[in-house]
């Protein structure tokens, strides 16, 4: 195996072991439940949120943004009284907020308070990878990105809650895709609390926890059973119990009536766990006291700044008693530690975990290098998707344009009265006369910048997500956004003016529409791995290729903002044409030139 620092494991190892699903346990685990195996091979356990908790944590976190979009929009209405200029700011911030709201509240919170919104706080849940690992920003990115189509049809959310029931790990669509599921924070928190001791003196159990779920489940359905099948069974669960079963023989030598016998001696046994915990346990838990606490403010410390802030020395002490707490919990289990002190040592083992195998080598990736090498390298590994939703996105634009020209009256249906009446008072004879002459003063610039650059990355944001239906969402976003915009050409070129609606296009248009095909490609790619996952399973393709695609996006997002800006401000400017296509045409050539030769002498980046 690979070392790390410190002697650790590399970190990316973790990876699940087994998928326990409980239907005829004691009601304590009904839910349904997850084992990881970690690099040190300790089994961590984990209890999967159930559908309900994720929808009382989804409604507390929408009535958290509802209150706080609330008290935000009042505070800015009685600021924007004061003034034309705040006013216009005012509205302007109102926009980006709401913006957040819809995408940006769950990714930050995930972010900051490790894989928690307060909604998931205060029920007590958490998001982590489905091999134990933290939750990482990508992997926030993508699950929130798809949450829209979650919450399909029509923001009920029936989309993921059936996911959620269908899947094993209970696994909403972004879930999926980012590799990502909700666990229940584990139990107690407090190493250094005393554990009672047990009541009575009924001995330490035979069976683990596991094993006498088995057995209890088998006597909960005997009677259902037919007598040759009960036998069958029984041989089956006794062979699966027989390496903790020394002495078989006392049990007697029929498998149904020796399970019985061990059913009747190991359910007080077991019951007695629940009400304190075994002697070898807490004599265990004195012993260990002070390396516990001296391990636990370690993981304090570096929570707060990463491992990486810790000196050379308490890095190593770290290493050392992360690895006596992983054989705690190992020792707990077998001396049968009651609940709490049970939950306690997993949890902060878990924690140790979770601090070792962070997942922070996207982070050392400069924006700079990004911008200047990954970014436009993405843009060429994944051409064809890109040039396919240009494809789709400019067909319908020149084809609706060419039925407009041909039928006028179809602008009407298209486009709406107001693009139609804009139109026809355009002066006609004079291409300098401005697209939005009595709407955008000086200080509407910036709403107008703020709506454009929101609404687009909108779009964007959810034509990648739309992928996730086998491609059919981000279908229908480029065709119907390519029909709009040829309806808009069409009614323009019927009333003679159309180099008035091209000069005020020309500046952005070419930085817009590119993005919005890079963002769409993406989607396109993402919607592949439901139709054609090659070798792997349907669920290893979204993975992979969710995170390929992400760096589209993201670029796409950045090139909206520029885009944004420049319609904010200069295409709706009173400059001549000429300037304004000379602008635009410049753009054009500055970004083909760099999608075409940036990041071509640096490695090339792995490809899903």
């Amino acid at each position: 195996m690979a070392r790390g620092p410190a002697g650790f494991p590399a970190q990316g190892t973790a990876r699940p072991l087994a998928y326990v699903m409980n239907e005829s346990s004691p009601p304590a685990s009904l839910h349904r439940r997850v084992a990881v195996d970690t690099p040190e091979h300790v089994r961590l356990d984990y209890v999967l949120a159930d559908l309900g908790s994720r929808a009382a944590a989804l409604a507390l976190d929408l009535a958290i943004l509802m209150v706080s979009l609330m008290l935000l929009g009042m505070g800015l209405y009685f600021a924007g009284r004061l003034g034309d200029v705040l006013e216009s700011a005012s509205m302007s911030i109102l926009l980006f907020v709401a913006f957040f709201a819809q995408w940006g509240y769950f990714l930050l919170f995930e972010v900051l308070w490790g894989g928690r919104t307060p909604g998931k706080r205060a029920l007590g849940m958490r998001v982590v990878h489905v091999g134990g690992e933290p939750l990482s920003v990508q992997g926030s990115v993508l699950r929130n990105l798809i949450r829209v189509v979650d919450l399909q049809p029509a923001v009920t959310g029936m989309a993921g809650a059936v996911c959620i029931l269908a899947n094993r790990r209970a696994q909403r669509l972004g879930d999926l895709v980012a590799g990502t599921m909700v666990v229940r924070d584990a139990g107690g928190s407090d190493l250094l609390v005393a554990d009672a001791l047990p009541p009575g003196r009924v001995g330490r159990p035979l069976l683990s926890a596991d094993q006498f779920e088995l057995l209890a489940g088998y006597m909960a359905r005997r009677e259902w059973l037919e007598p040759p099948v009960r036998r069958r069974v029984a041989q089956s669960v006794l062979g699966a119990l027989a390496s903790a079963v020394e002495q078989q023989a006392r049990f007697g030598p029929d498998p149904p009536e020796a399970l019985a016998r061990l059913y009747g001696e190991e359910a007080p046994r077991h019951a007695a766990r629940s009400g304190g915990t075994s002697l070898q346990a807490a004599t265990m838990a004195r012993e260990r006291r002070e390396d516990w606490a001296a391990y636990s403010n370690l993981v304090k410390r570096g929570r707060k700044r990463g491992l990486d802030s810790l000196s050379e020395g308490d890095v190593r002490r770290f290493g050392r008693l992360y690895r006596g707490m992983t054989a705690d919990l190992e020792r707990a289990r077998t001396y049968g530690a009651s609940p709490g002190l049970l939950g306690a040592v997993q949890r902060w083992a878990g924690a140790g975990h979770n601090l070792l195998y962070r997942d922070r080598g996207r982070v050392a990736v400069s924006l700079g290098h990004w911008v200047a090498v990954e970014f436009p390298q993405a843009v060429r590994r994944f051409h064809r998707q890109i040039l396919l939703a240009a494809l789709l996105l400019f067909g319908p634009t020149l084809a609706t344009c060419a039925a407009v020209h041909d039928d006028p009256r179809l602008a009407r249906s298209l486009v709406g009265p107001g693009m139609l009446t804009r139109a026809e008072n355009t002066v006609k004879g004079d291409i300098d006369a401005r697209y939005l002459e009595n709407e955008v003063g000086a200080a509407a610039m910036p709403i107008l910048s703020s709506s454009v650059i929101t609404n687009n990355i909108g779009v964007t944001l959810m034509a990648f997500a739309g992928g996730l239906l086998a491609g059919a969402g981000t279908l229908y976003i480029l065709v119907s956004n390519g029909i709009m915009l040829g309806g808009a050409l069409g009614a323009y070129l019927n009333e003679g003016v159309i180099g008035v609606i091209l000069a005020f296009v020309f500046p952005h248009g070419f930085l817009e529409l590119a993005a919005i095909c890079i963002g769409a490609g993406g989607g396109l790619g993402l919607g592949s791995a439901l139709l054609l996952p090659g070798r792997r399973t349907r669920a290893e393709a979204l993975r992979e290729r969710g995170r390929a695609f992400l760096s589209l996006l993201v670029g796409a997002s950045l090139m909206l903002v520029v885009a944004g800006v420049i319609e904010g401000f200069y295409s709706p400017s009173g400059l001549p044409a000429a300037a304004k296509f000379a602008f635009g045409a410049t753009t054009a050539v500055l970004m083909l030139a760099y999608f075409g030769l940036a990041g071509r002498g640096a490695p090339v980046a792995g490809s899903p």
